[in-house]
């Protein structure tokens, strides 16, 4: 841990399908496990916690965490709706897809965490990191399979990032 400055957590929990909410014991859990990371980090490193839905980081803030605190950011994954960071929506980008309909979204999620993630770590703010997560996650819909990162895929983000930004910033 001596040599990290940002780590990224993605909490598992499964909800209630006809209430659409984490169980209280899952809450404490994530925070548990929220927990822990803070501690094993240095005072001023970083925690990202991207929760892969609405659910998650309702639990999460109802069962104690202080989503506000300096070092831990918490990420909501909105699925076909984009995400939210810090409470504000980050519209989803339009598939490049015949009817734009996912053709498999197996993934989306996690490489809208890795990406975000990554762009956090490396010096992005939290807004430019979540518009290209975004992009990413959206990409990986767009195939069968994962993609196979080729310059057309990397362009192809580049341009769903823009399009996210643009309706991000009413453009």
């Amino acid at each position: 841990m001596s040599k990290i400055d940002t780590l990224g957590i993605e909490p598992i929990v499964f909800p209630d399908e006809s209430k659409l909410k984490v169980s209280d014991e899952d809450g404490q859990s994530v925070n548990a496990l929220i927990s822990r990371a803070k501690k094993a980090l240095a005072r001023d490193e970083q925690l990202l916690v991207v929760t892969p839905d609405r659910a998650c980081f309702e639990s999460i803030v109802a069962t104690g965490c202080n989503s506000n605190d300096s070092t831990t950011e918490i990420i909501v994954r909105d699925g076909a709706k984009g995400s939210f960071i810090h409470r504000q929506q980050i519209p989803s980008a339009t598939l490049n897809t015949p009817n734009e309909k996912p053709v498999n979204p197996t993934g989306a999620g996690n490489a809208y965490s890795a990406a975000y993630v990554v762009c956090r770590g490396t010096g992005s703010s939290s807004e430019e990191a979540a518009v290209l997560a975004t992009a990413v996650g959206a990409v990986v819909c767009e195939y069968d399979h994962l993609p196979d990162w080729s310059w057309n895929v990397l362009q192809r983000i580049a341009e769903a990032a823009k399009e996210v930004d643009a309706k991000l910033n009413g453009v």
